[in-house]
């Protein structure tokens, strides 16, 4: 395609907030400053942006800004996903004003986000949050004159926060033909103010109009740098990609087509388009892209875009993803699905050109099945909140996460088994849904249940060998601070996760209920089985039919006993939501622990198991406080890993690759015996003559002063995921160790904290058992 025109941006706001230029390590958040559920001392409703570079706050329901302004020595992107408010509320106030004028007489907007009882439209929407752009709107605007007449139009705000900049608009549309009509936003921040307007002579009914402005760091102008130039080409079909710059939200769109294709036909698809990106100007530009298919695209479900160098290397640069499938035919929203947007910025310095090459791995990655976790988008479903989505593969989601657990039932809601016959009867369809769980439940001592509030995420790994996604928030009555880190790995046996959970607790804590950890959750547990069984590295400990149901313990103070402790709901039944499909159990293995409570080193968590009457009766199990206790003390603490697995409940189901899995299922299928495999298989010895072991399982290892590690695992079952930290670039090393094409097939991230780069493997251990295998890192 020809070079994209200059763009000329027609910016009438610009806010100085003395930010830094885009560097390695940009990030941002969006969040619910007192919890999706809370409000503010003062009974606003808050939404918060923090990045790198500058923070605000925003009440929803005026809505009035409060807070603007740059943000000083910020935290890498993994630990101030755990700041607290203050980061953003202690920043100099900030006023945004919103008005229209018909016929001479203005109409200023004076509240918004007001009927929030429609699930369905649910006025403030977040569409879009990851590492990269947090994106977010406000609909159901009112606007009236000095006598309190509302004036009959319908006002939406947009904000879409760069890590160092961000895009306000305004769209207003009338409901009836209006004449002299003048829309205008306007921005008071630290003492620079700016306003934009917008007339229309004659605005018919549903002709929107928009306004919109920039705050922009580091100058009062726009730069005035020439345009760079993009060029995408799509390697598969040779053709060039459309590429406009969208000075409404701030990004070069990258028109990606639409791509529906069958998995029993290309069930290894890779799309790949090479990008090149030219710098005419004399100062360095940061290059904000939305690679984009605004349309169908038959991987959405589980997708990981990637950008490698013009060598076909690996270059930690982060795409985040955002996408959404929802839709209701009868009730169409803006917004709604099917579109994918995977947002990036490139560096590119003065006079010089950025080429690499765009790649989406789908369902698979090399020949085993990928693993992706991403934001998806429930606008044209409901609610409109965060929700989160892992898929290995791409034919359904594997497990979600609900951070704000804003549909009311739990952190932790479908969960799926992996591989095995679909709900409409065969492969690579979605497979039926046996959650959920939780985390932190916590009812205060007057029995309240207090949701964890002001929970960010850092997605800092999507994957495709392995995803890594932090949870970090608060409990309303700033008791106890949470950071969860949540991980899946690429393999093609078992739907696994790894539960990685620190509780703080700041002040005095009485309770009248308290689990860390639950499988099944009170609120989402329509999963019915017959039978429980607890073991460790010696075997099974004690295995029994369980009760169900009646909102109440049904046993308590159960030990967690052993190096490996596990539990395994089993014999599941099906119930009338999923008639079809194979049919699953689950399990969980507790594959570390430490805490204090109460004042005292507890040494291992306590079980019980609770009946849940989540539609049909059932029963979950949880980790919790040992007998007696009632109250944690400031200085208490949990700090535990838990896996959790999915596996088949029917025989014959599993389609998968896995021959050693396929073998010990026929034998054992709908027994506590593969939980067990599982729990023990991969209680890996780890033992490293270069570099330090940092994690048994997924395996982490840290290379050495000379940027090199070498490490033996011995045991393991399936695909092993394993990490080393601290390289000093993203390119440059190679893995030995009998793993045929490891570096192709290599993940890599950068690390903010260290500066430093990581590099992910999945090592397949099956059949290796005590002779271990030897892997090496080396420089080039």
């Amino acid at each position: 395609m020809k070079p994209i025109s200059r763009v000329l941006i027609p910016v009438s706001l610009i806010v100085v907030l003395g930010l830094p230029a885009f560097a390695q390590g940009d990030y941002g958040f969006l969040w619910w400053a007192h919890g999706w559920r809370g409000k503010s001392p003062e009974g606003a409703r808050v939404v918060c942006v923090q990045t790198n570079h500058y923070g605000l706050a925003l009440d929803v329901n005026k809505p009035a800004l409060l807070h603007l302004g740059a943000i000083d020595n910020p935290k890498p992107y993994a630990v101030a996903v755990a700041d607290p408010n203050e980061v953003v509320f202690d920043l100099p106030p900030a006023a945004l004003s919103l008005w229209v004028e018909s016929e001479g007489t203005r109409y200023t907007c004076v509240r918004a986000a007001e009927n929030t009882e429609d699930r369905a439209h649910y006025p403030v929407r977040l569409i879009e949050s990851g590492q990269v752009v947090q994106r977010f709107d406000i609909e159901q605007l009112v606007f009236e004159n000095e006598q309190g007449v509302a004036l009959n139009i319908t006002g939406r705000l947009e904000l879409v926060a760069w890590p160092d900049k961000l895009h306000v608009s305004l769209d207003v549309t009338p409901n009836i033909d209006l004449d002299g009509f003048r829309v205008a936003i306007g921005l008071n921040q630290g003492g620079d103010r700016g306003e934009q307007s917008k007339f229309n002579a004659h605005a018919k009914a549903g002709e929107t109009l928009r306004v919109w402005s920039i705050c922009q760091p580091g100058k009062p102008e726009p730069d005035a740098a020439p345009e760079p130039t993009i060029t995408v080409r799509d390697v598969k079909g040779g053709d060039n990609v459309p590429v406009v710059y969208d000075p409404y939200r701030g990004w070069f769109n990258v028109a990606l087509p639409e791509a529906v294709w069958s998995w029993a036909d290309e069930p290894k698809r890779l799309d790949r388009f090479s990008v090149s990106i030219s710098n005419p100007g004399t100062t360095t530009q940061n290059v904000p892209i939305n690679f984009a298919v605004d349309g169908n695209l038959s991987g959405v479900i589980g997708m990981t875009p990637m950008l490698f160098d013009s060598e076909g290397r690996p270059t930690g640069i982060p795409v985040q993803v955002s996408k959404n499938w929802h839709r209701q035919a009868d009730d169409p929203v803006l917004y709604e699905g099917p579109w994918f947007h995977g947002f990036s910025q490139i560096t590119v310095p003065p006079g010089e050109t950025w080429t690499g090459e765009l790649v989406i791995a789908y369902a698979w990655w090399g020949d085993v099945p990928a693993v992706s976790h991403a934001q998806l988008c429930l606008v044209g479903w409901g609610t409109n909140q965060r929700w989160d989505q892992v898929a290995i593969g791409s034919w359904g989601e594997s497990i979600t996460y609900d951070p704000d657990v804003n549909l009311n039932r739990s952190m932790i809601d479908d969960v799926r088994p992996l591989m095995v016959n679909g709900m409409q009867g065969g492969p690579y369809q979605w497979t039926v849904n046996v959650g959920g769980g939780d985390f932190l439940v916590y009812f205060d001592g007057s029995g309240e249940k207090q949701y964890l509030s002001r929970m960010r995420v850092a997605y800092l790994e999507p994957g495709p060998n392995l995803t890594r996604a932090i949870y970090a928030g608060t409990t309303p009555d700033g008791c106890l601070d949470a950071r969860i880190e949540v991980s899946t790995p690429r393999c093609d046996d078992v739907n696994r996760s790894f539960h990685k959970f620190r509780y703080d607790v700041r002040k005095a804590m009485p309770f009248s209920r308290l689990a860390f950890y639950q499988l099944g959750a009170d609120n989402y547990n329509d999963h019915q089985f017959a039978t429980i069984a607890r073991g460790n590295e010696t075997g099974v400990l004690e295995e029994w039919k369980t009760e169900r149901g009646g909102k109440s313990y049904l046993r308590t103070d159960i030990p967690v006993e052993g190096e490996v402790p596990w539990f395994s709901l089993h014999d599941g039944e099906r119930n009338k939501h999923h008639p079809k499909g194979a049919w699953a159990n689950r399990g969980m293995v507790v594959r570390s622990w430490k805490a204090r409570l109460g004042g005292q080193d507890i040494a291992a968590p306590t079980a019980a198991i609770y009946g849940t009457e989540n539609g049909p009766s059932s029963a979950l199990v949880e980790l919790g406080p040992p007998p007696g206790c009632t109250e944690l003390l400031p200085g208490d603490f949990v700090e535990a890993e838990v896996e959790l697995v999915i596996l088949p409940a029917d025989p014959g189901t599993y389609y998968g690759p896995n021959e050693a899995f396929k073998e010990h299922l026929e034998a054992n299928i709908n027994t506590w015996e593969p939980v067990y495999r599982l729990a023990t298989g991969n209680a890996l010895k780890v033992a490293s003559t270069k570099g330090d072991v940092r994690r048994n399982y997924p395996v982490e290892i840290a290379t050495d002063t000379n940027g090199e590690a070498e490490c033996t695992i011995t045991g393991g079952v399936g695909y092993v995921p394993v990490t080393f930290t601290g390289c000093a670039a993203p390119t440059g090393y190679h893995l030995e160790g009998d793993l045929p094409n490891a570096d192709e097939f290599v993940q890599v991230a950068y690390d903010g904290e260290s500066k430093t780069w990581s590099r992910t493997y999945n090592v397949e251990m099956d059949g290796v058992g005590e002779t271990g295998k030897t892997l090496r890192l080396l420089r080039e």
